[in-house]
């Protein structure tokens, strides 16, 4: 009977620790067989998206975000605080080419792929014609 209670608390922790809300952030995008020991699955355009937990940069904003229009879009710009920026700097130097998720509110509002490694603690995110970025420009101007 207690080793049954004890697999019960388990499984029960783990689907915890699975449906537990996450920091608004920028977490890592694992595909395929992976090691990490700290995922997590949330929705994505209909889709599981596996999300490693300890790799990630929160979201600490340093200022306000800002919107900005040119002739091939929109996009918002989001300036992090030195430490975010850093953590942020390393995600994006491992994740080249690979896809990263930016959460707010417990839900991946986009899932761009990595490009360039952000350096100056500058996210910009871009396209910033839709609801997400709407959401995310709401919710870092709280």
């Amino acid at each position: 009977m207690k080793k049954t209670m004890l697999i019960v608390a388990l499984l029960s922790s783990a689907l915890m620790a699975q449906n537990g809300r996450l920091a608004n952030g920028v977490y890592a995008v694992e595909k395929g067989n992976t090691t990490a020991k700290n995922l997590v699955i949330r929705q994505y355009e209909g889709k599981d998206v596996v999300l490693d937990t300890a790799n990630f940069a929160p979201l600490v904003v340093a200022g306000k975000p800002e919107v900005n229009r040119g002739p091939h879009g929109s996009w918002l710009t989001i300036q992090l605080a030195p430490e975010a920026a850093k953590r942020l700097e390393d995600l994006t130097q491992s994740h080249i080419n690979r896809p990263i998720a930016v959460v707010v509110g417990d839900k991946i509002l986009s899932a761009p792929t990595v490009r360039s490694v952000i350096t100056d603690g500058k996210a910009r995110v871009t396209p910033c014609e839709d609801e997400s970025c709407e959401t995310l420009l709401r919710e870092l101007s709280k």
